[in-house]
């Protein structure tokens, strides 16, 4: 089962209901060997930090130096309203990935890479 890897770093209004805006950060996944995560190397952690702490600011709460990740199960995926941008990617989803030479997957080389010379 996979678990996908968010943080929290906004707020914003819906129908008079505060909802938060979460980042993806990665995802853990399991096998024979036990639990391993795969980060996504796009997320700026420090980006992450960064709007985070905007938010504890404007809440009076304390500064921090670290980034607050929480843990969801993919099972629980539907429970949850989360913005728009979230629902697009494919964390959490190995079969797709898979199909699509995702995260853990070698990818095969298809022919020459763009940019080399020949």
């Amino acid at each position: 089962m996979a678990k996908r890897l968010v943080a929290k770093t906004g707020e914003y209004q819906k129908d008079g209901q505060t909802k938060g805006e979460y980042t993806k950060i990665g995802v853990v996944l399991s096998n024979q060997n036990g639990e391993y995560m795969l980060l996504d190397p796009a997320v700026s952690l420090a980006g992450v930090m960064a709007k985070q702490n905007a938010m504890a600011i404007s809440k009076g709460e304390q500064v921090r130096d670290n980034v607050m990740v929480s843990i969801f199960d993919d099972e629980n995926q539907g429970q949850q309203q989360q913005p728009q941008q979230q629902q697009q990617g494919g964390w959490g989803q190995p079969q797709q990935q898979q199909q699509q030479g995702g995260w853990g997957q070698p990818q095969q080389p298809q022919g020459q890479y763009q940019g080399q010379r020949g």
